[in-house]
């Protein structure tokens, strides 16, 4: 690795860099987070909801209950079929795919409300609430999202230019 690292250099390539790091084993984040991380709220869940909806570059919604994303018309350059699932564990969690794609960038951000009434008031009413991109195999948080919780309604919104794996955490 130190040798790939200096070749890098030498060569002034990110490319090469970036190869190097990606050849050294596999380097996903873990469960494990450093202290002082957001917890995932808890919410366990059963069963696995899905939906399926065609998205046209005019836009729509795709929704179970009051978990939706909401794609504003110009955000699609062509249709595009929108998968919704919440799946099966025991965090408040959903995952958002464009066509069974891993990953899918919008031309413009998208509108991702989690619903998490299903979670116990004592839970559910930690504060601040946030909305993290996770890997959805490991739950390692990525990237904070951020987000409105509303606590009336028991929902977060949080806006995204990408798809994937998200969990509400504290």
């Amino acid at each position: 690795m130190r040798k790939l690292y200096h070749a890098a250099l030498r060569y002034g390539s990110v490319g090469t860099l970036l190869i190097a790091t990606m050849t050294c084993g596999d380097q996903r984040a873990t469960t494990e987070q450093p202290p002082g991380s957001p917890s995932l709220l808890r919410c366990p869940v059963a069963q696995t909801q899905t939906t399926t909806t065609l998205v046209t570059a005019l836009g729509g919604i795709v929704s179970l209950g009051a978990t939706s994303v909401k794609i504003p018309a110009g955000a699609l350059t062509a249709a595009t079929s929108i998968t919704l699932t919440i799946p099966a564990s025991q965090y408040m969690e959903i995952e958002v795919k464009a066509n069974d794609l891993t990953s899918f960038l919008f031309q413009q951000s998208v509108a991702v409300t989690i619903d998490y009434s299903r979670c116990s008031a004592a839970d559910a009413n930690k504060a601040p609430l946030s909305v993290w991109h996770i890997d959805t195999q490991t739950k390692a948080r990525l990237e904070n999202m951020g987000g409105t919780d509303n606590k009336t309604s028991h929902t977060i919104t949080f806006t995204t230019g990408h798809l994937s794996g998200y969990a509400v955490a504290f």
